[in-house]
């Protein structure tokens, strides 16, 4: 049952943001029911009731079209803890030797692990450089892409290669995100000189990502700006990760703006389709299984967005073989692409858009408009926030298409961002906006044919 788990996370996980699924999916513990269903643990009884409102549809969704599996999914709560309690200190912020801070390196994340094509050979070269010590562009490397492109892989590439040399030298890996609530922590528990050491003395190479989350936190901005100068005063090495551009990071100040660009800037593309090809070829001997050249470019032709979604394909093809007991074919191969496609639950902007304006009961011109009526402001900025999540555009891109500046955009999604905390209402219509979308994408995903062909 464990197995037919992993597979069904490893759909979901292309189908929801990385935070989303981190929160709800992951923290899931499956096993076998007494008649054969899958009854899936809960931690908390808050997670039971938001896992069956939001996503029990979706698993079994999966299950029968992806995995062609008819199971009936129970929801249950974890009686026991999954693993032994460990005691760490709240404020200790560990090196990646011993336990790295907030994230795990994953130890598959290795330059040889990593596929170099057109889109992504400056991103390798350069974090490849990095981690040699090299002579590098002020030793600061800036890698930005979409979701599911590399530059988690690179960053943690760098991580792995520095820790498994010889130098000693210690690398700190955590997220924006992290770093913030470690602050907040240190500063309540009167910790601060111990953050300090441990971010600007002990860490000889500092991995940051997802650094747009610094949008906005004046404060935390000031405090990552005394960390790097620090760091960059002693010869220290940092890599940063972003979906974004530093120019398209609303509301950063200009000291940690200037920072961010005061290295090497290495945006990563989608693959090409010799690179999809050589990325399925790869994953598919790192799991042992061997596949003609005619399903690995059946596969790379269909499959054109992300690296996640190639694997997606290849562990729903490979779990479909096993589970059916059915040779690995070009045939078996459509399967699967038909029933991804048909879970591809992704929603675009007028979908988005669409959908905000019924609830509201408002014209898509009167979303668009200028008028500063409260209702079709608050209904705006709904808009732009789950465009933001569920779709890949940029700052820039959502002001052209919502016909604002990019200043209006993110001073709208912070202002509803602050608002959400401390208006229960507002939050009310967020949780249920995002039941709609979330019925919107079961929907679609049910509507969706396939025109998938093979060749003879």
């Amino acid at each position: 049952m464990e197995a037919i788990w992993q597979a069904v996370k490893e759909v979901i996980k292309n189908q929801l943001p990385e935070a989303t699924f981190d929160l709800w999916i992951e923290p899931l513990q499956a096993e076998s029911g007494p008649g054969g269903e899958l009854v899936l643990s809960c931690p908390n009884p808050f997670a039971l009731r938001w896992v069956q409102a939001h996503y029990l549809k979706l698993i079994g969704q999966i299950l029968e079209t992806a995995l062609n599996l008819k199971l009936a999914v129970h929801l249950k709560l974890l009686t026991a803890p999954a693993r032994p309690p460990v005691l760490v200190r709240q404020t200790s912020l560990p090196l990646v030797a011993e336990k790295p801070a907030g994230r795990r390196f994953n130890r598959a994340f290795t330059f040889d692990q990593f596929v170099v094509g057109a889109s992504n050979r400056l991103a390798y070269q350069a974090s490849q450089a990095l981690a040699r010590n090299d002579t590098f562009y002020n030793r600061i490397l800036f890698l930005t892409s979409g979701p599911g492109l590399g530059k988690s892989h690179l960053s943690q590439a760098v991580g792995n290669f520095v820790t498994k040399s010889a130098s000693g030298k210690q690398v700190l890996y955590t997220t924006a995100e992290n770093f913030a609530n470690e602050m907040v922590s240190a500063i309540k528990n009167g910790r601060m000189s111990t953050f300090k050491e441990r971010f600007r003395q002990e860490c000889d190479i500092l991995l940051l990502e997802e650094v747009q989350f610094l949008s906005g936190k004046e404060k935390i901005q000031a405090e990552v700006c005394y960390t790097l100068d620090t760091l960059m005063g002693q010869n220290k090495r940092l890599v940063f990760t972003s979906c974004y551009l530093p120019g398209e990071i609303g509301h950063l100040s200009q000291e940690l703006r200037s920072r961010l660009t005061g290295g090497l800037i290495t945006p990563i593309g989608p693959p090409d389709f010799p690179t999809r090809v050589n990325i399925l070829e790869n994953k598919a001997k790192h799991r042992g299984v061997q596949l003609s050249v005619k399903i690995l470019e059946y596969l790379a032709e269909y499959v054109d967005e992300d690296v996640r979604r190639l694997e997606s394909a290849l562990d729903c093809l490979v779990a479909r073989s096993t589970l059916l007991n059915k040779p690995l074919s070009q045939r078996l191969a459509q399967e699967v692409l038909q029933d991804l496609k048909a879970v591809d639950t992704r929603l675009n902007t007028p979908d988005i858009q669409k959908i905000v304006s019924d609830y509201y009961g408002i014209s898509l011109p009167d979303l668009l408009g200028r008028s500063r009526q409260k209702r079709l402001v608050r209904a705006r900025q709904m808009a732009l926030y789950f465009c933001r999540i569920y779709t890949e555009k940029t700052m820039v891109e959502l002001g052209r298409l919502f016909q604002r500046s990019h200043a209006s955009v993110v001073h709208a999604l912070q202002t509803l961002e602050r608002i959400r905390q401390t208006q229960p209402r507002v939050a009310q219509e967020l949780n249920l906006l995002e039941e709609r979308l979330a019925q919107a994408k079961v929907r679609s995903g049910a509507r969706t044919s396939s025109n998938l062909r093979i060749d003879a």
